[in-house]
């Protein structure tokens, strides 16, 4: 329990206009997430609809989410979910800080910001979480500055992890490479391979940082949000799994808007639109729509010359579930990303990964070792 102390902590920041969210804040909190625009050469949208609560448990995901309100309405959001990751070989209770909002033009935003985090900290101590991380977009570049230097101002600590890239790849670009004799395809998981698959899955994920714990549990979890084992694309060598990964369309959740485009690939847009036709490729999606892209998820080899098999197989699913493009996210210092590149053919986006650290708050007292940094796109 929390205790009275907790208990004081807790009213004290309602009366500051602070709560956690509930099902009467959706409306709300959806339209806060439509009105917050992320800056960069391609301004987006992070938004939940129709329902922002129907995008809670990913994966099986506890859920917090804190609302500040200023005369009745709400005028800042952010949340935390608490993962079984990956850390340092061991499955861990990880937090991760999401979705910070603030409405333009708040006033005293320094301090609700401050007064937010405290608020989170207070209700992330009952959660037994061992540790936090999250993640920001290098062209956000106010947010970087502030948060990177937010201990001086009452803020928790942002420690830089890893620089990651995310890949978003065109689904129709023609893709180099070949199955080769040693390894085929399997369309998709079969019921009877499921053990194996989860087995495989585990395997990977215990030598990287921050992925999934693939166990019976998480398959139940995933279900909920539309991805089962039999969604996999399998490679196999010598008749054994050799490289997996799912496409995961969430756009019935959860969808990126493209709100527009900025500098000069707003004046070259129709220019590119055009040679993007003449190549066969997904034209950049026009200001206020929906980005038809999918995440890949679990996606793992055994070597990175079995991407080669597993990429194609993969388009082609995308491509049956009317996807445009394919995201996937690896460190910049990853081995693989090379390959990848030279696959996907894809637009780049930069982000980077910290480790939150709140003062006087429980953390890993351990480094991280040097385990690749793998995390799922569609968890970030």
């Amino acid at each position: 329990m929390a205790g009275s102390a907790l208990v004081g902590e807790l009213t004290n920041s309602t009366a500051r206009g602070l709560a956690l969210a509930g099902a009467g804040d959706d409306a709300a909190l959806r339209a806060l997430l439509r009105r917050t625009v992320l800056p960069g050469a391609v301004r987006v949208a992070f938004t939940r609809e129709p329902d922002y609560f129907a995008g809670e448990g990913l994966a099986g995901a506890e859920d917090v989410t804190v609302v500040a309100r200023r005369d009745g309405s709400v005028v800042a959001m952010g949340r935390y979910s608490v993962h079984r990751w990956h850390r340092n070989g061991r499955v861990q209770r990880i937090g991760y800080l999401g979705e910070l909002r603030i409405a333009p033009g708040t006033p005293s935003a320094a301090r609700l910001l401050r007064d937010g985090y405290a608020f989170l900290a207070d209700v992330a101590s009952r959660d037994h979480i061992d540790g936090f991380v999250t993640s920001i977009t290098d062209d956000n570049v106010r947010a970087r500055r502030v948060l990177e230097q937010g201990r001086r101002f009452g803020l928790p600590s942002y420690r830089v992890l890893a620089p990651l890239v995310t890949l978003l790849a065109p689904v129709h670009a023609t893709v180099s490479g070949s199955a080769g004799s040693t390894r085929t395809i399997d369309a998709m998981c079969r019921p009877d391979e499921v053990d194996e698959l989860t087995g495989f899955l585990r395997g990977q994920a215990e030598g990287t940082q921050l992925s999934l714990a693939w166990n019976a549990e998480q398959w139940t979890a995933l279900a909920r949000h539309g991805v089962t084992a039999g969604d996999f694309c399998v490679v196999r060598r010598e008749g054994r799994i050799v490289g997996a990964a799912a496409v995961w369309d969430q756009r019935a959740f959860r969808q990126t808007i493209v709100d527009g485009y900025s500098g000069v690939l707003q004046l070259a847009l129709p220019l590119l639109n055009m040679l993007q036709a003449v190549r066969g490729l997904p034209s950049l999606p026009r200001p206020g729509s929906v980005l038809p892209q999918g995440a890949l998820l679990g996606a793992c080899v055994q070597r990175s010359s079995d991407w080669s098999t597993l990429w194609p197989a993969l388009l082609e699913r995308a491509r049956t579930m009317g996807l445009s493009w394919l995201a996937i996210t690896r460190a910049s210092a990853d081995p693989e990303l090379a390959i990848l590149r030279r696959l996907a053919r894809a637009r780049e986006y930069r982000t980077s990964l910290y480790h939150v650290i709140w003062r006087d708050r429980p953390t890993w007292s351990d480094p991280w070792d040097t385990r690749i940094v793998r995390p799922e796109v569609g968890l970030l």
